[in-house]
């Protein structure tokens, strides 16, 4: 072999291997990231694994694995205790628990940096409900009993019992707080303990299609006459201005059976969110996925068919957006 064909071999292989460099040098690895979200069988853990399974298909695009928390307190006292986390996990979260924290409020004794959202999955609506015909109003229900969620549910019993603190002046000297979960309320409504309870649903403010939640469906078809007690907008807005983050919302005429009005509830988001540290291409990526995704979220959960793309910000502002996730929402022109 002479030297013209080596060298000619030794060119080839070196142009081979520039090639492969650069092939290499573009086949990085998929960004990783985790997500904690709520116990396992709960809504937030099955849509959070829907995250995970839609992204393992975004083969080249940021990949997710997401695992079991005790909840959404849990899951902001995590990040703030794991610096380290903070650039690279995603948290099952929402408005009213991020505000609470914020402000140190009960259930937490300490005030925490707010998250910024990459997306809400899920938008709840809640009011109260009476089988008293002489109750009309939320303002009646002065001097009577009041089943509510579990004390640390924030949609459930938190803010209805601040909004009947702050919005109507019922405060604990006024009305009898009974915390004793959402199934327990009804079941006490029903059985005469107790004079109103909690009730609501799941809905997507872009259409007004909604979804009651298990225990509401079974006392709708208790075949009982039920009042729905929604709250008054001026109510609401004291109750947001005290400190408790939540939104308006009004469920149309026709949509509750037997309520042929509009009825005014307060709506909370549950959410995906993350520390303002987390890098500004991992949030795009995360919300844009989110975005070119929506429609096989119902494929894993109910809560998935209520998810909209007006949706994904709804209850939020601009400031509370991840910076990379709102280029994404920009980029899709959901947000302007």
């Amino acid at each position: 072999m002479n030297r013209k064909t080596i060298g000619r071999m030794g060119a080839t292989v070196l142009a081979a291997a520039s090639v492969l460099g650069s092939t290499v040098a573009y086949a990085a690895d998929p960004a990783r990231v985790s997500v904690i979200t709520a116990p396992f069988g709960t809504g937030s853990y099955v849509m959070a694994s829907a995250l995970e399974e839609i992204s393992k298909q975004n083969k080249d695009g940021i990949q997710i694995t997401s695992s079991e928390s005790p909840g959404f307190i849990f899951n902001i006292k995590k990040l703030d205790k794991e610096p380290a986390l903070r650039k690279s996990m995603i948290v099952g979260s929402g408005a009213g628990v991020v505000g609470l924290a914020t402000l140190g409020s009960a259930p937490f004794t300490q005030k925490y940096p707010p998250l910024k959202l990459i997306a809400n999955y899920s938008v709840g609506a809640y009011w109260l409900a009476t089988l008293d015909p002489k109750i009309k109003t939320v303002a009646d229900l002065a001097g009577k009993k009041v089943a509510l969620g579990r004390a640390a549910q924030i949609n459930w019993a938190v803010q209805p019992a601040a909004i009947m603190r702050d919005g109507y002046g019922l405060g604990k000297d006024k009305v009898d707080l009974q915390y004793v979960g959402t199934k327990d309320a009804i079941d006490a409504l029903l059985n005469g303990t107790t004079d109103a309870a909690v009730v609501g649903g799941y809905v997507d403010p872009a259409t007004h299609k909604m979804v009651l939640s298990p225990q509401t469906s079974e006392f709708i078809a208790s075949g009982r006459k039920i009042t729905f007690l929604g709250w008054s907008p001026e109510a609401i807005d004291k109750t947001i201005k005290a400190g408790m983050k939540m939104a308006q919302y009004t469920v149309p005429a026709n949509t509750l059976q037997g309520v042929a009005e509009p009825l005014v509830v307060h709506a909370d988001t549950t959410s995906w969110m993350v520390s303002p540290e987390f890098p500004d291409d991992l949030a795009y990526s995360a919300a844009k996925l989110v975005i070119d995704n929506l429609a096989k979220f119902g494929e894993f959960h109910a809560q998935g068919k209520l998810m909209s793309r007006d949706g994904l910000v709804y209850g939020w502002s601009v400031d509370d957006l991840h910076p990379g996730a709102l280029r994404a929402y920009r980029e899709a022109g959901i947000v302007k």
